[in-house]
């Protein structure tokens, strides 16, 4: 190859290179170590109130409770202020840990949903539930970070509850509408403890360090 097309080669490459329009996987398939950092957990913190959760209680169903509304085991927690009634309503309801958005819409059931995936590490995975929303803050595909408000706290659909955050932890890639039951019949409290995991224990397992 002549003088003139190794400079016309070097050029188009330096060109391409500033472009960005390389064929995928020429500069490194990985995310750069900071995104990876910012993708994966580094612990994780209540959905309600501070932190800890201070100022808050699972007042509603907590996680294996016998539901009578749904005929089948409560799947998650609800959380609201002790004694507040429909007074928390509109309070900020935070993401438990870094994550994606795989999910923020609309159920009949459930009222305004947001479902987030989160990395334990770069191939195990939670993730976490919030219903009844309000308000939701995040659309699919966005990443969040601990602590991050995502919406807040409402009354589910045509407002059938009393204000409270229904909070779930899931060990399997679930729909949002996923509920422990199969053509109406509810689901062993084992098979429940399969697929979700008890909120509270297992982010006191899982704080920041």
């Amino acid at each position: 190859m002549t003088r003139k097309c190794w400079l016309l080669a070097l050029g188009l490459l330096i060109a391409l290179l500033h472009t960005g329009c390389l064929p995928p996987g020429r500069l490194g398939s990985e995310p750069p170590d900071h995104e990876r950092e910012l993708w994966l957990v580094d612990g994780f913190d209540f959905p309600v109130g501070d932190r800890n959760g201070r100022g808050w209680a699972v007042t509603g169903y907590d996680f294996l409770d016998w539901s009578s509304y749904s005929n089948s085991y409560h799947p998650g927690e609800d959380w609201n202020i002790p004694g507040a009634g429909n007074g928390d309503q509109g309070e900020p309801v935070y993401a438990v840990a870094h994550g994606e958005v795989v999910f923020s819409g609309w159920n009949t059931a459930l009222g305004n949903v947001i479902l987030i995936k989160h990395a334990i590490t770069p191939t195990d995975f939670v993730w976490s539930q919030y219903a009844h929303l309000a308000e939701r803050y995040v659309d699919r595909g966005e990443r969040v970070y601990r602590r991050q408000p995502i919406g807040t706290v409402g009354r589910g659909p045509n407002n059938t509850f009393a204000a409270h955050l229904h909070f779930e932890l899931r060990k399997a890639d679930l729909p949002a509408n996923a509920w422990p039951r199969t053509n109406g019949v509810p689901w062993s409290r084992s098979k429940v403890a399969d697929f979700w995991l008890h909120p509270s224990a297992f982010i006191n397992l899982n704080r920041p360090q």
